[in-house]
């Protein structure tokens, strides 16, 4: 049997929007928003990007009724398992109000449930970024009232995880990996059988810098300077979040750029990415600890991925402990299908979010 897959995945400046034909990729566009739109509040955006998604499937000659199912990005919800989940009520109002944060994603899965009233299809959402399987062991600080969390690029990371699996005629709950995610931030999971049991909050800049983030920092310095600065909340997230890493050490968070200027002999610049090489390893190494040295293989993924400049410099710090697969860039949209795909044919069974 033949599935026709909707797939959207909202950012803050576009909609990307797929059709798909089982888990075969049949058109995948981009769709820009002018800046009047993506200024607005989320909420009054949605009518005008729901048009915009049927406009596509109007272009591409596709009849709304032949849809099976929309399978849109997940956003920001409580912390739920990894899989492929219904969108619920209780899932559209979360969303909706945004009450476990404000992120465009979030738009996705009230899309896909507007979309599925309208229509009569179904509606899914596959490996959000709040996905939490860590074990209990790694959630406490030694601060009473923080514990870490769970938040990373869990949909690109599992997807690769697969991916691997499959390269070896295995399923990825047969596996244990280290993926390391490397783009505007880094995350670096330890996936055991199937279930990522410990890995770096991306969203608030917790392990490795990145081009936007500065990493964890020492507590005693953070602190000084927070207090020096006569900073709020908001003014110490977005230092952490968007203004540190490759920002605030090079001016720019332009990777391709800094790659060229440390090949052609900036010290500065070369500085920097042995820094970075040495943080993503040593957060390697960290996962490759909660694995107990069982690592099967280290999977890069990823835009710095690309950067064989960078990859050069991080593999000889942990070759040691596995074989080591890259698969650059990001797959967003073939992994949001296939979640769908798996469902659709019974391979996963789809999980209720409550």
């Amino acid at each position: 049997m033949t599935y026709t897959i909707l797939v959207v995945n909202l950012g803050g400046t576009s909609t990307k929007v797929a059709l798909y034909e089982n888990d075969e990729s049949i058109v995948v566009e981009t769709l820009r928003h002018p800046t009047e739109i993506i200024m607005q509040p989320f909420h009054e955006q949605i009518e005008f990007r729901f048009k915009a998604i049927m406009s596509f499937l109007e272009q591409c000659d596709v009849d709304p009724q032949d849809i099976d199912i929309v399978s849109a990005r997940g956003g920001v919800l409580k912390p739920i398992q990894g899989g492929t989940y219904d969108i619920s009520r209780e899932m559209v109002e979360d969303l909706r109000e945004n009450r476990h944060g404000q992120h465009a994603s979030n738009m996705s899965g009230v899309i896909a449930d507007r979309f599925r009233a309208r229509y009569g299809c179904q509606a899914v959402i596959t490996d959000p970024v709040v996905v939490d399987e860590l074990i209990d062991e790694v959630r406490p600080t030694g601060l009473r009232g923080i514990e870490r969390r769970s938040v990373f690029h869990a949909l690109n990371q599992k997807a690769v995880a697969r991916k691997y699996a499959e390269s070896i005629n295995k399923s990825y709950s047969d596996i244990n990996a280290i993926v390391c995610h490397m783009g505007g931030g880094i995350t670096v999971g330890a996936h055991r059988h199937g279930k990522v049991i410990d890995v770096n909050d991306g969203l608030s800049g917790e392990g490795p810098m990145s081009p936007t983030r500065t990493g964890s920092l020492p507590n005693d310095r953070l602190a000084r300077y927070i207090l020096e600065n006569d900073m709020d909340y908001d003014s110490v997230y977005d230092v952490l979040t968007k203004e540190g890493g490759f920002i605030s050490l090079a001016g720019t968070q332009d990777a391709i750029e800094l790659e060229e200027r440390a090949l052609a002999g900036d010290g500065a610049i070369e500085a920097i990415f042995r820094a970075l090489a040495a943080q993503v390893a040593k957060e390697i190494g960290s996962r490759a600890a909660i694995l107990k040295g069982n690592v099967d293989q280290i999977i890069f993924t990823g835009g710095l991925a690309y950067s064989q400049y960078l990859m050069d410099l991080i593999i000889p710090y942990i070759s040691f402990i596995a074989p080591v697969a890259v698969y650059a860039g990001e797959a967003e949209m073939q992994a949001l299908a296939e979640g769908a795909y798996r469902v659709l044919t019974g391979q996963e069974e789809m999980k209720t979010y409550v």
